[in-house]
């Protein structure tokens, strides 16, 4: 049963039907080419009677729904006893200053592989433990108690994240994420009144394989980055899955979850993309989960990072969304924030990140060294609710987030209003829609040293996302005609009341932008 803890959570592979192993380091796992890692159903059936009758739990809510893998869970005792494998208490920051410890393998692909006994060798390629993400988020600050020289303007939710993103135009045409799905896998979802008071629809919380408490979220991150989602789609239902250590039984989860979510959320993410690298073992699961969702229909956002070189935000089928910081009181002010990534994908080449951006904070010279960008709820006590306040109290069940963490479920309710409006696009077009709407920045430098300049660059990608045009993009083949249209043929087309279902309201401020851009 979920919900149960266990020493270490492992991902089994059943024999593919394919030439490849999920393990093979060799090859990427796409969309494209996904159904080559799945298994067929007696071997997976043969599988779990296997693992069961040895003791282990399957988490069958959490297993690949097609078949590739299997999630289980154990003792350590018994993860040596079946597979020999050699599993010790480790470390790792999932947060700053946020520590977590766990059991697992090592690293090392010699030892990262667990290997079945040989009565299974034919049935199982092998399994890898599960370890734990970094949740990007950084420089969490409590509300500011009494405002100093030093204090940094921030947004509010809803209303500044959707002013902002130009959804609040959307709204006002009674377009507002009805009847779309999003699911969250992060570290859990607190029943804070925020939600409760503004009517928001969340459903009960999901465990996925080692979390506990469904309704507990005690780092806060969640409760927090969910309300992004909301920001741009108040009407969108929201499923929130707590994640233990396993990534890979979470977005399971949310794959499996009931209703099916057409848009899958992603916070979190390995620093692990770097030069000179190829993708561990232990990814492998991870990167064919995500590869089976998106060849299902279901759109996956990922963060791209805070300086991180961030992975799956680099898997090509995701949107990869990073950051673009607005120097408030002036909101036409844009530049791409000086603390997020950009960079080059190593193991999928040609592949950038990130594809857009939400809306970030940067590094500054004053305070904690980094620019707050929105005031979010969370658990009260919370580690992200009192973590090194600067000012002001520390448990007041708010705090300030500045990272991609933010941006990623802002683009996220975004989508939910294009697909609101138009059901049959695939992540594909959503994508490309979103990117040809996107508006451009050029200013700003990333992390990673990159700066943007006028049009398409590896700074900010397609630019900072615009929800008012991305649903403008989804209406169809007039539509995509005007966004491939050079600037003077769009003002014309609209002038002339060419574009289809816009209020004469919505037509005139299109004209506006347009004029402006």
């Amino acid at each position: 049963m979920n919900g149960q803890e266990y020493d270490v959570i492992a991902t089994v592979s059943p024999r593919s039907v394919g030439p490849y192993s999920v393990f093979d380091e060799s090859v990427a796992i796409t969309k494209e080419n996904a159904a080559q890692f799945a298994s067929d159903p007696s071997d997976v059936r043969d599988c779990i009677k296997a693992l069961t009758r040895a003791g282990f739990h399957v988490f069958k809510e959490a297993s690949d729904p097609k078949g590739s893998t299997v999630q289980i869970g154990g003792s350590a005792k018994l993860f040596k006893e079946f597979f020999g494998a050699k599993i010790t208490k480790q470390k790792a920051e999932i947060g700053p200053g946020v520590e977590t410890t766990f059991m697992a393998t090592s690293e090392e692909p010699a030892e990262a592989l667990m290997k079945a006994p040989d009565d299974f060798a034919d049935l199982i390629e092998g399994a890898v433990v599960a370890r734990p993400p970094i949740y990007f988020a950084p420089s969490p600050i409590p509300p500011i108690a009494t405002v100093h020289a030093n204090a940094y303007p921030y947004f509010r939710v809803p209303d500044g994240i959707a002013v902002m993103l130009r959804a609040a135009r959307v709204h006002r045409l009674g377009v507002t994420g009805k009847g779309v799905v999003v699911a969250m896998p992060d570290t859990g979802m607190y029943k804070h009144p925020f939600y409760a008071e503004r009517g928001y629809r969340v459903y009960k919380t999901l465990l996925a394989p080692g979390a506990t408490d469904p309704n507990d979220d005690m780092v806060g991150h969640g409760t927090g980055e969910a309300a992004n989602v909301f920001a741009c789609a108040p009407d969108a239902r929201l499923i929130p899955v707590k994640m233990g250590n396993d990534t890979t039984g979470a977005i399971n989860t949310a794959v499996n979850a009931t209703p099916t979510p057409q848009v899958i959320t992603n916070s979190w993410g390995y620093d692990a993309d770097r030069p000179g690298t190829s993708i561990p073992i232990w990814l492998k699961p991870l990167e064919l989960a995500i590869a089976n969702a998106v060849a299902s229909g279901i759109v996956v956002c990922f963060s791209a990072g805070n300086g991180h070189f961030g992975f799956p935000g680099s898997h090509p089928d995701v949107i990869s969304v990073g950051g673009v910081h607005v120097n408030l009181p002036d909101i036409t002010d844009f530049e791409a924030s000086s603390y997020v990534s950009s960079f080059m994908s190593t193991w999928y080449p040609g592949r950038a990140s990130p594809d857009l951006c939400g809306l970030t904070g940067k590094r500054v010279n004053i305070g904690g060294g980094k620019a707050p960008s929105i005031l979010l709820p969370v658990q009260e006590g919370a580690q992200l609710d009192t973590i090194d306040p600067p000012t002001g109290p520390g448990n007041d069940g708010w705090g300030l987030f500045s990272g991609t963490s933010a941006a990623c479920p802002q683009i996220a309710g975004i989508v939910a209003l294009m697909l609101e409006k138009n059901p049959a696009l695939t992540p594909v077009q959503v994508k490309d829609k979103l990117m040809k709407s996107a508006r451009d920045v050029k200013k700003g430098t990333t992390a990673h040293g990159e700066t943007a300049v006028a049009g398409p660059d590896l700074a900010t990608g397609a630019g900072l996302a615009d929800a008012k045009w991305a649903y403008l993009n989804t209406m169809g083949d007039v539509a995509t005609a005007f966004f491939a249209a050079p600037k003077e043929e769009q003002l014309a087309m609209v002038s002339s009341g060419k574009m289809p279902e816009i209020s004469t309201e919505f037509v005139e401020d299109l004209i506006e932008t347009l004029r402006s851009r």
